[in-house]
């Protein structure tokens, strides 16, 4: 089963990440320009059923706006803020938020007691979608978020939840709250496999890539180029933390981990370079929607969330940032949970254990204050106030 190297959701080895580089940089005689183009994959049977039922309430360029309800809400029922999702956008599709029973951030949240909750279902870029930039997943953001009221609570998984931490920053009076799960906003915290990976890989190789796509990145090129792994059922068990997946998980994580979308080359090429090589927005030095912003401009409360063994987004790239953003301390959860990074959307320990404390982080008055509520002996408390470590560092 193959296994991508950018925004990976499933740990990787750095033998694997070495030979991949020796491909994409055209080192030990391989050059990914004489590397041909991998045929489109062939669509599956049927199209990917949600796990959980939804309707689609927009379509914008860069996504489809699925809305998901509790089971008893009816969809006339306008009066519940919705609480917005956004979902990684980096070559699987948003059906990571929604893999399967048992193993669904969307369910895990609803039975939580989120009433309503609204998905950014992120298109696969055709060639009119090669020069959107970070920019322009901003502004189509904004409006969704106009739509559904504002300020929102916002939710945001890996890359989405850097989209997320930045949209804070640039618009904090539209944000209520803002939980982000194994988003990478601070990659010179500590190193990954995913940043050691990008920062050795010569600029000309990412051009040579998105030229190969016509200016995208294309999703089925970069998985040709990934190795194969051994150890796929190992990898599948440890990242959706079951003993032994039986045959239809085994088929539905098949059929996600096919399920891929194309990305414009402009906002691919931000990532590398603002993201992975100069850490902007960490340093406030990122650019949104004509305004320099940086995570010191994150005010609202704040829950961050990071696997322990996570080598695609280091838990300190994740954690670190409660000493950059400007939210009162006592305003700001932190979780360390046991997992890899994919565990934090699939995992069933982390969907039972983390994920309720988020749904009830996201149902707070617009004011969390953990220090009035310690003490009185819930086991939300506890977790909420244990201390995490990350990257060396102890955080209470």
């Amino acid at each position: 089963m193959p296994i991508h190297p950018w925004f990976g959701l499933i740990e990787t080895s750095l033998e694997a990440t070495r030979r991949t580089l020796e491909i994409m940089g055209g080192f030990g005689g391989l050059d990914v320009r004489t590397v041909p183009v991998a045929a489109p994959t062939p669509p599956a049977a049927q199209p990917w059923r949600w796990t959980t039922p939804n309707r689609v309430t927009a379509e914008l360029t860069t996504m489809s706006v699925r809305e998901f309800r509790r089971t008893g809400r009816p969809a006339r029922d306008r009066a519940d803020q919705a609480v917005i999702m956004v979902a990684p956008y980096a070559l699987h599709a948003a059906t990571t938020a929604d893999f399967a029973k048992g193993h669904s951030v969307i369910e895990a949240l609803l039975n939580g007691g989120v009433p309503r909750l609204v998905l950014t279902d992120w298109r696969s870029a055709g060639p009119r979608m090669a020069e959107l930039s970070f920019d322009h997943y901003l502004a189509e953001l904004n409006a969704l978020i106009d739509d559904v009221g504002a300020p929102a609570a916002i939710v945001g998984l890996c890359q989405g939840g850097l989209l997320a931490a930045i949209y804070a920053a640039r618009f904090p009076k539209k944000v209520s709250r803002l939980a982000l799960a194994g988003a990478p906003l601070d990659t010179d915290a500590e190193r990954s496999v995913l940043t050691n990976m990008i920062r050795s890989t010569p600029q000309a190789a990412i051009d040579r890539l998105i030229a190969q796509g016509d200016g995208l990145l294309r999703a089925d090129l970069v998985m040709s180029l990934w190795p194969t792994t051994a150890s796929a059922e190992a990898d599948i068990r440890k990242a959706l933390q079951v003993a032994r997946p039986t045959p239809p998980l085994v088929r539905r994580f098949a059929a996600w981990n096919a399920d891929l979308v194309d990305l414009p080359g402009v906002f691919y090429r931000q990532t590398v370079d603002l993201i992975f090589r100069r850490n902007a927005f960490a340093r406030r030095e990122f650019v949104a929607l004509g305004r320099t912003v940086g995570l010191g401009d994150v005010r609202c409360p704040l829950f961050l969330l990071a696997a322990a063994q996570d080598d695609i987004v280091s838990p300190a790239q994740v954690l670190t940032a409660r000493q950059s953003v400007s939210s009162p301390p006592r305003d700001i959860a932190s979780r360390l949970v046991e997992g890899r990074h994919l565990s934090l959307y699939m995992g069933r320990s982390v969907l039972a254990t983390a994920w309720p404390d988020i749904a009830a982080f996201l149902g707070e008055p617009s004011r969390l204050d953990l220090s009035r509520q310690a003490g009185n002996g819930s086991r939300r408390d506890r977790t909420l106030k244990t201390p995490v470590v990350a990257g060396g560092r102890t955080f209470a």
